[in-house]
């Protein structure tokens, strides 16, 4: 199982982070610069579907200790006060010149104090089960706050480079834009020298005009790429600061072993250890309902004490000598629902649906491990595609800048038209676009692949 890597930061280095974010809002500094690392951490800290997970863990910690609480015995405690308002008392009663006084039957004012212990001694794997589940729901309750890390990391991730790649459409546009200027002040200086009609000077900057809102466009890419990696990052606000990832786009590939990876996958793939863990519980679930059927075993131990009173005159007597009379109990108990032996009973029906129901997680599991190798077998495809791209593009680019500095340079001295210049400037610019894109196509296939597999990196 890959660990989030969160385990290992330091928690300095988040000190440090934050003492730079509040020296920027105070003014001290305007720009805070961020890197994927520190974006990852920023992240997990202020996610709250993450502090969500780990409040489950701990519900799920406090469940598991409530079950093993049934192992021991359980002690309970009694006090009554009883008030009698008309106090009984039998009348006199004469035989043979003999009288003998009446009584009282009880207290005016009793008070009873009991204690009871109780101890389960043989429920048929009851309590052992119910632990077990308890244990079983802490896991999986432990394996959704590991794959909501896991899923977040990879969420930054892409948001990430998907500003680095808006970055990186900035700048080319306006390295276009940059060009375009240049053939413009060409163009202009060929005019004034008589070499060219204004024609051509017209053209070329209604060219450049055109193209300006593309560099708009580029740059609200930007701004909305930006926002929704602060939305990942729990920052809300940027007021008084400016906020700048940094990152490039560089093409680091990667080797695989298409059967270490699908062993990886069966390992971290979180929904094959939830239905893992489903199934488990299932099971467990099973074992309790036919426990349901068979006896319970407890024994008892209890203790009484009640307040005496004087039956002569009714008063009630807390203190001094046969004060309190105490009374002890013990015994054992069985108990048995016998109706849940009867083939009609609910108890067998629900023996008979947590079979069926067993038997389908089993199934589940099976579709699962098939459909993630072909998602793996996909992703490998890509990025086999996307790296023969990304080698092309590179050439292509270089290709694309020797072009376009050629038919400059032949522009300027007039061995080449205004419309070569905008056809070698629109090459680069395609050239430099497929060429990021390839770049970024394969990481965000590399984020596929993990995502197959389950991980939020490859080591």
């Amino acid at each position: 199982m890959v660990h989030t890597r969160s385990k290992m930061w330091h928690k300095s280095f988040m000190l440090i982070l934050l003492f730079f974010m509040i020296l920027s809002k105070v003014g001290f500094s305007e720009v805070l610069n961020i890197g994927l690392d520190e974006a990852i951490a920023l992240g997990l800290r202020n996610s709250s579907t993450i502090k969500a997970k780990i409040l489950a863990v701990e519900a799920a910690k406090a469940s598991l200790q409530a079950a093993r609480a049934a192992r021991y015995p359980t002690v309970t405690t009694s006090a009554s006060w009883t008030h009698l308002f008309d106090q009984p008392k039998t009348p006199d009663i004469t035989f043979d010149s003999i009288t003998i006084p009446g009584s009282y039957a009880a207290a005016k004012d009793p008070v009873s104090i009991t204690a009871t212990v109780n101890q389960s001694i043989y429920t048929f794997g009851k309590i052992k089960n119910s632990i077990e589940m308890a244990e079983k729901n802490l896991k999986l309750a432990e394996i959704d706050l590991e794959e909501a890390k896991r899923s977040l990391i990879l969420q930054i991730k892409r948001a990430f480079y998907g500003y680095i790649l808006a970055k990186e459409v900035e700048r080319i546009q306006k390295e276009t834009l940059a060009y375009k200027e240049e053939a413009l002040e060409v163009a202009k200086s060929r005019y004034e020298a008589g070499l060219v009609p204004e024609y051509e000077v017209l053209q070329a900057e209604s060219d450049l005009e055109n193209f300006r809102p593309q560099v708009i466009s580029a740059e609200n890419q930007v701004r909305f790429a930006l926002l929704a990696v602060l939305e990942l990052l729990g920052i809300k606000e940027t007021e008084g600061f400016d906020v700048i990832l940094k990152g490039s786009l560089e093409a680091h590939y990667y080797s695989f072993d298409k059967k270490e990876l699908m062993n990886m996958a069966i390992r971290n793939r979180y929904e094959l250890n939830q239905l893992r863990k489903s199934l488990e519980l299932k099971e467990i679930q099973q074992r309790i309902t036919e426990a349901s059927r068979r006896p319970v075993v407890a024994g008892f131990v209890s203790y009484s004490l009640q307040s005496g009173y004087d039956s002569e005159t009714g008063k009630n007597k807390y203190w001094g000598k046969d004060s309190w009379d105490g009374d002890l109990t013990l015994g054992v108990s069985v108990q048995m629902n016998i109706s849940s032996l009867f083939p009609w009973s609910a108890e067998n029906a629900n023996v008979v649906k947590g079979k069926l129901e067993i038997e389908q997680l089993k199934q589940n599991i099976s579709g699962i491990e098939s459909s993630i190798k072909i998602s793996i077998e996909n992703a490998l495809l890509k990025l086999e595609e996307e790296r023969a791209k990304i080698d092309s593009g590179r050439k292509g680019v270089d290709l694309a800048l020797s072009l376009y500095k050629s038919t400059r340079e032949r522009y300027e001295n007039g061995l080449a038209s205004s419309m070569d210049l905008r056809q070698a400037q629109i090459g680069l610019n395609n050239a430099q676009m497929g060429y990021i894109t390839s770049i970024y196509n394969y990481k965000m296939a590399v984020f596929d692949l993990m995502e197959a597999v389950g991980v939020y990196e490859f080591k």
